[in-house]
């Protein structure tokens, strides 16, 4: 199992992106958006950055429709355009937002010398990446459930008092329902966890097997 350092380094926001975002949007209108407003980051052919002021969003795998994380503002996404064409951006939540074109993106950091604060930006970013994709390459189908079972807990209160555990894992990994509510229940029965109509109201100790 991964310790909880990590899960609080995925969701630690980057001390970078409040800076980053005031610096590459200085000169742009945010909209608001309300919630289950979808983004993509290729429009019209041309790559486009996603910066969102306010709220909270998901980030989802166009090709296998998983969904690989939750962030909430300050978010700037799209910096890398060889991944972000693969990912759908969903508001759970009434956001503001504003998108750039990457190339006006990359022109704006040129002259504003911005690429220290991008590249310590970024390096937290690719370490966060390193972690979702530890949890996603778990060698059981029980570790990938601790492994999200943990990533919950860490979520904000409105996420996790609006989905059900078994909600949660399925929509990011490709278990089974069946499999996934037997071992929450094998788990509940044993005390481990603590569930309130399919809410995770805690995690008292996650065994090494199950």
């Amino acid at each position: 199992m991964p310790l909880d350092s990590s899960f609080n380094q995925l969701k630690q926001p980057s001390p970078y992106a409040i800076a980053l975002l005031n610096a590459l949007t200085s000169e742009q209108d945010f909209k608001r958006y309300p919630r289950g407003s979808r983004f993509v980051f290729v429009q019209g052919g041309e790559h486009q950055c996603l910066f969102f002021r306010t709220g909270v969003v998901s980030i989802e795998n166009i090709e296998n429709s998983l969904l690989l994380g939750i962030a909430s503002a300050p978010v700037s996404l799209g910096f890398t355009s060889a991944l972000s064409d693969k990912l759908l951006i969903r508001a759970l939540e009434e956001c503001e937002a504003a998108t750039i074109p990457l190339d006006d993106v990359m022109e704006t950091i040129e002259r504003k010398h911005l690429w220290e604060i991008m590249a310590k930006h970024m390096i937290i970013v690719t370490n966060k990446l390193f972690i979702q994709n530890e949890m996603a390459t778990a060698p059981t189908a029980y570790d990938l459930l601790c492994y999200q079972l943990q990533a919950l807990s860490q979520e904000p209160e409105s996420i996790r008092s609006q989905m059900a555990a078994y909600q949660y894992i399925l929509e990011r990994t490709r278990l089974s329902r069946s499999s996934v509510m037997k071992m929450l229940s094998a788990l509940k029965k044993g005390g481990y966890i603590e569930l309130e109509q399919g809410k995770l109201i805690a995690i008292n100790h996650l065994p090494s097997r199950f």
